[in-house]
């Protein structure tokens, strides 16, 4: 199932068959995996892989929609953030400090390309904060506002959502005042 090489590089809208069928209102992004990132997200692809093949007769395996697959990588790229973020706590200078945020706000600014749920923005916003970008933290909390408000989840994305333990109405209000 490992079917990311080291600096694949990949679109927000590879679904789609030409540029004409893009979303109204939307533009293509590309970015590419970092080596960390790649394995980030495979060690996940291949943990869900397992998963879902447990109990499948031998020789077959489960096939998942796109979505699923796509929210898998967003989740191996938040599992990877959390680790920069818990690595910032033994950090023993600023430039190493600065070299785990910017790291994670890449692959974080990734996830959220790849599935957009909104909390991934007020993450962002938070890792800003942290940062000391007061301008780009203040954005991203209105990023987030503004999304969260046109946020129309369907099942997956509930499940995503509720997996991340957020309490959504205190995250928006910590949002709102932050973002004046």
């Amino acid at each position: 199932m490992t079917d990311h090489k080291r600096g694949t590089a990949m679109s927000v809208f590879d679904r789609f068959k030409s540029k004409a069928n893009l979303p109204k209102g939307y533009s293509e992004v590309k970015f590419e995996f970092t080596e960390e990132e790649t394995e980030a997200i495979n060690q996940t692809l291949e943990r869900y892989a397992a998963i879902a093949n447990a109990d499948t007769p031998d020789g077959m395996r489960t096939v998942v929609a796109t979505k699923v697959k796509e929210v898998w990588k967003a989740q191996g790229l938040t599992e990877y953030v959390e680790d920069l973020m818990l690595r910032l706590q033994g950090c023993e200078s600023d430039e190493e400090m600065a070299s785990l945020l910017n790291k994670a706000i890449k692959a974080q600014m990734k996830a959220y390309a790849i599935h957009n749920l909104p909390i991934y923005l007020f993450q962002l916003a938070g890792m800003f904060e942290l940062a000391g970008d007061a301008t780009n933290a203040k954005d991203f909390f209105r990023h987030f506002l503004q999304a969260q408000s046109a946020f129309k989840p369907d099942q997956l994305d509930t499940i995503v959502q509720d997996q991340t333990g957020f309490d959504m109405p205190k995250v928006i209000e910590i949002a709102k005042q932050k973002a004046r």
